[in-house]
């Protein structure tokens, strides 16, 4: 693979997964296996880099002078990053501008940046050289700084377990995740043929319009007939294993990757709740009777813990009004400020447990625009204007659904959040349809 296309992949990696870490301020190493190579891959982030407008640079270090492969000009690591000479490399790679280090024998032992967070390997790492380079990201930032990452184009995960091993006594990984493995999955499961294509979506769309539990059940009944009665028992446990695979497999690697295979959710989904009803002969009792519960869908959020008093002191209270004036009420709107400290309030905690990869700041600003989105859109503004508040909801809460599955690849953390935790779905729902209901009302009143 060309050192530009491997450029392009560290970026976007870190353009999607990496940048927002560590309080936004998550730097990554590139470990180069020459000076020419990382002369090449500075050359090739200082490119992409600029065709994406990205508001980063990178960093080159290695030691002495070499011949710049295209040029043949004698070029030290300060000519390069066009720094002043002698200026010092760590200090600058503090600056927030810089987010990639590109080392060639350098800086691969000794170097202390707690902000290091993701290490980019082209490079043959053996020994204690293995345990000393990616030892650089193991460099604490408390309490933001969570974990680490490596992507690793040259070694193998036996190379790494094998230097490891002399120096720790730990629990390995005994061997990578390989996405290809989904492709795999997903074909040995279409082929048993225990369910179509078309129920797969069936059961998609119909889950995320809301049909009740009695239809959503009645579409996965010709799958669960076609497992008990068409595959003998090695089939069944063959299928089932493999389903439940996938389940694991995409659940981990949608965490990493940006898929854009709209089938893989469905089919997670349709698996996600045909499974537990799959039973095999000789399964033990406890297994079947655990998988049918499902304990994710249930969420005790505390809100808050006060301590009530009274005041042992006389109270006072006005009396009733008796003016005999009055004027119609004049509808105040929500300030901005009390529209985000509402969010803030119901939402903050939701905002930071959407996980890796998903963007905070996005995150937030997509979910509070949404209620603006929606008041200016004028079929949902005059179906609620028109409807009692029980039928106003039930326009307000689809309208929301809507817009959610139109998500899928644009925000998938937010997406999944949604579709995947019913407390808070039925919050943000409620939150989007106090604003509406609420404003409409003011407008009207007007």
């Amino acid at each position: 693979m060309a050192i530009r296309e491997k450029a392009r992949i560290m970026i976007d990696h870190f353009q999607q997964n990496v940048w927002h870490l560590i309080g936004r301020k998550a730097r990554a190493m590139v470990v180069t296996k020459s000076i020419e190579a990382a002369m090449k891959y500075k050359d090739a982030f200082d490119v992409y880099l600029k065709e994406i407008n990205a508001p980063y640079k990178a960093i080159v270090a290695f030691s002495g002078k070499k011949a710049h492969y295209s040029t043949g000009e004698e070029l030290t690591e300060d000519q390069m990053n066009q720094f002043a000479d002698n200026d010092d490399i760590p200090e600058q790679f503090e600056k927030d501008e810089y987010r990639f280090l590109i080392v060639a024998n350098k800086y691969q032992t000794g170097f202390d940046q707690p902000l290091l967070h993701t290490m980019y390997v082209d490079k043959e790492l053996t020994d204690v050289q293995a345990v000393q380079t990616l030892s650089r990201l193991n460099r604490s930032h408390k309490p933001l700084k969570k974990d680490t990452f490596v992507l690793d184009f040259y070694n193998s995960h036996q190379d790494i377990q094998e230097a490891f091993a002399p120096f720790y006594t730990t629990t390995m990984l005994s061997r990578e995740t390989d996405a290809n493995k989904l492709n795999d999955l997903q074909d040995e499961l279409d082929d048993k043929q225990v369910y179509s294509l078309e129920e797969v979506q069936r059961f998609f769309e119909g889950y995320y319009s809301e049909k009740d539990r009695h239809s959503l059940d009645s579409l996965l009944a010709t799958a669960e007939r076609v497992f008990e009665e068409d595959l003998n028992q090695d089939e069944q446990i063959d299928f089932k294993s493999k389903a439940k695979s996938f389940l694991r497999t995409y659940s981990y690697l949608s965490k990493l990757l940006p898929f854009n295979n709209h089938y893989w959710e469905m089919l997670w989904l349709y698996l996600k709740h045909l499974v537990p009803k799959l039973k095999v002969e000789d399964d033990e009792p406890d297994e079947n009777i655990l998988e049918v519960i499902d304990m994710e869908t249930y969420k005790i959020s505390k809100d808050q813990a006060s301590a009530i008093s009274l005041a042992a002191e006389p109270g006072e209270i006005d009396p009733i009004p008796v003016s005999m004036g009055g004027n119609k009420p004049v509808g105040e709107f929500d300030t901005l400020e009390n529209i985000i400290k509402t969010f803030n309030d119901r939402f903050g905690k939701d905002i930071a447990d959407m996980g890796e990869g998903v963007d905070a700041e996005e995150a937030k600003k997509a979910l509070m625009n949404l209620p603006e989105k929606l008041y200016e859109d004028d079929s949902t503004r005059k179906s609620i204007e028109n409807s009692d508040k029980q039928n106003a909801k039930i326009t307000s809460d689809k309208k929301v659904l809507d817009i959610m599955q139109s998500m899928i690849f644009t925000h998938t953390g937010i997406y999944k959040k949604f579709m995947d935790d019913p407390d808070f779905k039925n919050r943000y729902q409620e939150f989007i349809f106090d604003f509406l209901w609420d404003r409409i009302r003011r407008t009207d009143a007007r």
